[in-house]
């Protein structure tokens, strides 16, 4: 018997220095799952979205795949962080979403960094200029409201239910990282979080999907020193959450 969950969320979901795509939180998940259901095999789809106006063409993109389960991440950052747009119409037509872009991107910074001696100043500089490119090649939408991307999750849940098979599941966000530098927070952060989360488990609800709570799972040392990614057990923290919830609800 296999079950197919497809992720929609950002690095959370495929990794990041400091946690690797294994120690994520899907693949705590799909690990905690199988130990508790072991003649059922856990496939996962991961389907990145970097804004909530990208988050209904993803859920499209995931449904294709015919998931049994779909776990949208809303995640409080987006609705803090934003700017203008830019004109991405010369870049090749494969790499035109998001994800391509990046992905494209770091390949060509990596091939770069192949053929540069391993000193590891030279490669600081390196990977600091790749990242200037990528960021300016980036869609820079500007910054979505709470009411913005509550409607995107609405648009994204009334799709899914629409489809035969597949059932949806939102993973509140957790409370931000306070600790970081001010010049990185908006004022109102800690209250766009609560709106976000608010207006999530609204949604959900109204929509039939469930809702993984996780705004208690954070606490002061969840994340990574100056970042507002996880560390690794933070990741196992959500994943043996969202794990429980499932196997509760009998989706799995």
């Amino acid at each position: 018997m296999s079950t197919k969950i497809a992720f929609l969320g950002q690095c959370h979901t495929r990794g990041y220095a400091g946690v690797p795509r294994d120690l994520t939180f899907p693949q705590v998940c799909r690990r905690a799952v199988q130990a508790q259901r072991p003649e059922t095999r856990v496939d996962l789809v991961l389907e990145p979205y970097e804004h909530p106006f990208e988050l209904p063409r993803a859920v499209a993109r995931a449904l294709r795949t015919r998931p049994d389960v779909v776990v949208i991440e809303a995640i409080g950052w987006l609705t803090v962080r934003g700017s203008e747009a830019v004109d991405l119409s010369r870049l090749p037509k494969r790499v035109r979403t998001t994800w391509q872009r990046v992905r494209y991107l770091r390949s060509a910074a990596l091939q770069v960094m192949q053929k540069v001696p391993r000193a590891s100043g030279l490669i600081h500089r390196v990977e600091t200029s790749a990242l200037h490119v990528m960021r300016s090649l980036i869609p820079r939408y500007p910054r979505s409201t709470p009411a913005e991307y509550g409607q995107s999750l609405r648009d994204a849940l009334a799709t899914i239910a629409r489809t035969s098979g597949t059932t949806a599941v939102v993973q509140g966000p957790g409370a931000p990282n306070l600790d970081l530098d001010g010049r990185s927070l908006a004022p109102d952060t800690l209250d766009r979080y609560r709106t976000l989360a608010h207006l999530a488990r609204t949604i959900a609800s109204d929509e039939g999907a469930l809702f993984v709570e996780r705004w208690d799972s954070v606490t002061r040392e969840f994340y990574l020193p100056g970042s507002i990614k996880p560390h690794a057990r933070g990741h196992a923290i959500w994943g043996s959450l969202l794990a429980e919830q499932l196997l509760a609800a009998g989706l799995v």
